[in-house]
């Protein structure tokens, strides 16, 4: 089978390669998929260029979703059988045109979604949700604070606030992402370029301090929301908006004051969708993610606009993921 596979870690343009290797044998609870579409996430790249939070014995490839269809079954499986479209969870190598994984990794796709929508339900909405409703266990009427309100990420947590009607603040560094956040139903925004976000912060609690958010930015933002944190308040840090590229480690440093820590018994925590996923029990992985998938299939949230590119093509594929994809996610397509 093809795969897009690197030997060694660095630049993709240089180490990433379209190989023939062997299709693993099928062993008792597994299921062979052939893959129809994955995407090339920051993450995926990160990875390749040595940087990521998971390293890969080499060599390896890159990807950790996608869309398939379940080909052949081992032994034991009860499901989902040969010719089920599924997605994949806690599954790594997905750069490849055939996977070979547990089968209770795999969640079925609803008839009404299509192929795009599905390669890319798993990291971007699992973490709006895993983040929300389950790590943060929002209820209706509560408040949630989150940065790079109009990122992928943000942008499910939007539409997941209409559907389990939480309330949300959005801090924005652009003010033309407002109508962004507006359209999708953000309660407050605050644009960093032209208002003070302490004293925003402080209107919008009644000088209460924030008790719940979602960081993906860190640097002096971060610990300025860490700062209005209110007593007892949690902050999930899930990601670092420095770009992938980023080679100097102060863009990663998050200049926290300690006396406001200490007297506010705030928490601060790092939060990380692969190491959340396997923490958690996988019937409730798969239950999300199925639950994820029908509120795509519905149109309860709405996928990113995507690019295909087929796997030959995987260098002009990677440079534009790498450079200015803007809003639309960059997908590798292995089904020819």
């Amino acid at each position: 089978m093809k795969a897009l596979i690197f030997r060694e870690t660095g630049e993709p343009k240089s180490v990433l390669e379209l190989a023939e290797i062997p299709t693993p044998p099928l062993a008792p609870g597994e299921a062979l998929v052939r893959v129809l579409l994955s995407p090339i996430n920051a993450s995926d790249l990160h990875m390749v260029r040595g940087r990521y939070g998971y390293q890969p014995e080499l060599p390896a490839s890159p990807g950790i979703e996608g869309v398939g269809i379940v080909e052949a079954v081992g032994p034991g499986v009860q499901g989902p059988m040969a010719g089920t479209r599924v997605v994949f969870v806690n599954t790594w190598n997905t750069w490849r045109e055939q996977i070979v994984c547990p089968a209770d990794r795999l969640v079925p796709v609803p008839d009404g979604l299509d192929d795009s929508a599905a390669a890319a339900s798993y990291i971007n909405p699992l973490t709006a949700w895993a983040l929300t409703i389950s790590t943060h266990t929002l209820k209706e009427g509560d408040w949630l604070l989150q940065t790079a309100a109009a990122s992928s990420v943000g942008k499910f947590v939007l539409q997941l606030a209409q559907q389990y009607r939480f309330k949300t603040i959005n801090v924005i560094r652009r003010r033309e992402q407002e109508s962004i956040i507006r359209n999708l139903g953000g309660d407050e925004v605050i644009c960093t370029a032209d208002e003070d976000l302490r004293s925003r912060l402080q209107e919008l609690t009644a000088g209460k301090g924030v008790e719940r958010a979602i960081d993906c930015v860190a640097g002096d933002l971060g610990a300025e929301i860490a700062r209005n944190l209110a007593p007892a308040g949690t902050m999930l840090v899930y990601g670092a908006l420095s770009s992938h590229r980023q080679t100097d480690p102060a863009k990663f440093i998050m200049p926290l004051f300690a006396p406001r820590l200490i007297y506010s018994t705030a928490t601060i925590r790092g939060w990380w969708l692969p190491r959340w996923v396997p923490s958690q029990p996988l019937a409730e992985v798969r239950a999300a993610t199925s639950v994820l998938l029908t509120m795509l299939s519905k149109g309860a949230l709405t996928p990113p606009a995507s690019l295909r590119y087929s796997v030959k093509d995987f260098q002009e594929a990677v440079s534009l993921a790498d450079g200015e994809a803007g809003q639309e996610k960059v997908l590798l397509d292995f089904s020819d």
